[in-house]
């Protein structure tokens, strides 16, 4: 049994008119700011794997000593 193109349209079509066009919009929209969430937070992963930058006050204070 394979699931065809014909099979797909109709799932759409019933799932359309359950849910509703309002609630399929909310339903995308949230979908997108989870999605854009997620790939933000990839990108901050990497910038916070960077060695932070000595401070050259700090070394210098830690030598005196």
């Amino acid at each position: 049994m394979s699931f065809g193109l014909f099979e797909l349209a109709i799932l759409l079509f019933i799932v359309f008119l359950v849910l509703g066009p309002k609630r399929i919009q909310g339903l995308l929209a949230a979908m997108g700011r989870g999605v854009r969430d997620f790939t933000s937070e990839l990108g901050r992963d990497k910038e916070h794997k960077e060695l932070p930058e000595k401070d050259s006050k700090a070394d210098k204070g830690l030598r005196k000593k």
